[in-house]
């Protein structure tokens, strides 16, 4: 079977309720699942049940002042929301309908441009 790729570019990036697109700002992002994974040793061999799902996204982006993604994140962080979050491409999209914000971060260097970048953790189903 052939492979598909899709290019990072391909991806919009989606924050909010009304949802709101940051392709523009966004520069990279993560989304990763990880099940927690349970091995009990039984009389036959070892069984192995999930019993967890946890997952994470962090999107890093340019630091957009008040005006956009950057005033979304510390606004929810503010308020302590909850945060909608819908990666997508045309092959498919990972959607947090209530993301907790871990952490957000902004960076400044002398000879470049200011960054920033957001951890959240919840609920994604990819579909």
């Amino acid at each position: 079977m052939p492979a598909v790729s899709v290019a990072g570019a391909a991806f919009t990036v989606e924050f909010g309720t009304p949802a709101v697109q940051y392709e523009s700002q966004v520069t990279s992002g993560t989304v990763t699942t990880t099940p927690t994974i349970v091995r009990t040793k039984t009389l036959d061999s070892v069984a192995f049940d999930q019993t967890d799902l946890n997952s994470t996204m962090s999107i890093e982006f340019l630091y957009d002042e008040a005006s956009g993604l950057y005033d979304v994140i510390q606004t929810a962080i503010a308020g302590a929301n909850t945060i909608a979050v819908v990666v997508s491409s045309a092959v498919g999209s990972w959607t947090g309908a209530a993301m907790s914000i871990e952490s957000a971060e902004m960076t400044v260097e002398a000879a470049g441009i200011a960054t920033c970048s957001v951890g959240l953790t919840g609920n994604v189903v990819f579909a």
